[in-house]
């Protein structure tokens, strides 16, 4: 696969790649402020759902979203099967073997675990799938930030499914050349030697094609910048914001005030 395949950025015209990219950044951190406040198995499997729908109507592809659960998968279960390790409290026990002790408590905290990264992730690839680079830069810089931070965020979100694309396209060729990746855990780290080199050379090589991309564009020429497609927002953006930052606010508000999201099986404690 190539590193183009990637990149999480989805190209489309659907409702939520019109949103100005500060709606879907309020989004975002509202989002994040409640999934980690909120402990409740329910309410963490609805926000799954709502971000695929979401996802699905933005016409986000089946296959990148099988794939990104692929990625997921061995750390939500390596979580599922730790949390009860070093969670021993409440009840029913399950299991008890010496300092073994496993409740079913503690294993629904470890789902419940899991479901938040799994809900967190999503929220992410939500933003970066209906959200191009160019909006992503503008978004901050429109919100205060200096174009140079701005940038360099949106290229660190950017680039690491590009580097994750370039290890995946040297393992694959590596591999058709010979390469063995079987065996113990010290010959498969062995074996991974040569692909994490030519990756680092491939890695340096963008550096420096990026490098001369911004020099040409005058990236930190000490004249203002011109912006060809500025954001801009509309009357419907205006109301998805108010929406978006009134619910989170209001859910917020009852998590910390009444309990909500705080119970693991019930939506209030």
């Amino acid at each position: 696969m190539s590193a183009a395949g990637f990149d999480l950025y989805v190209p489309g015209d659907s409702w939520l790649h019109r949103v100005d990219a500060r709606v879907k950044l309020a989004f975002v951190v509202g989002a994040l402020a409640l999934l980690l406040v909120w402990s409740n198995l329910a309410l963490f499997v609805v926000a799954l759902g709502l971000i695929h729908l979401a996802l699905a109507s933005a016409g986000v592809p089946g296959a990148r979203l099988a794939r990104v659960w692929r990625t997921l998968a061995p750390f939500l279960l390596l979580i599922v099967l730790l949390w009860p390790l070093f969670n021993r409290g409440g009840t029913p026990v399950l299991l008890e073997a010496g300092p073994l002790r496993i409740t079913g408590r503690a294993l629904l905290g470890g789902v419940a675990a899991a479901l938040r990264i799994a809900a967190l992730s999503f929220v992410f690839v939500l933003w970066l799938s209906t959200t191009d680079q160019r909006q992503i830069v503008r978004g901050f810089v429109r919100l205060g930030l200096p174009f140079g931070l701005g940038m360099a965020l949106t290229i660190a979100l950017r680039f690491i499914p590009t580097f994750a694309g370039v290890f995946q396209t040297v393992s694959d060729a590596q591999q058709a050349r010979g390469l063995v990746l079987t065996g113990g855990a010290l010959r498969r780290a062995r074996a991974m030697i040569p692909i994490l080199i030519a990756a680092l050379v491939t890695v340096l090589r963008l550096s420096e094609q990026l490098g001369w991309t911004l020099e040409a564009r005058a990236f930190g020429a000490p004249v203002p910048r011109t912006t060809l497609h500025d954001l801009a927002m509309r009357p419907v953006d205006w109301l998805l914001l108010v929406l978006v930052a009134g619910g989170a606010g209001v859910l917020l508000w009852l998590s910390l005030t009444a309990g909500l999201g705080r119970g693991l099986l019930w939506p209030v404690v």
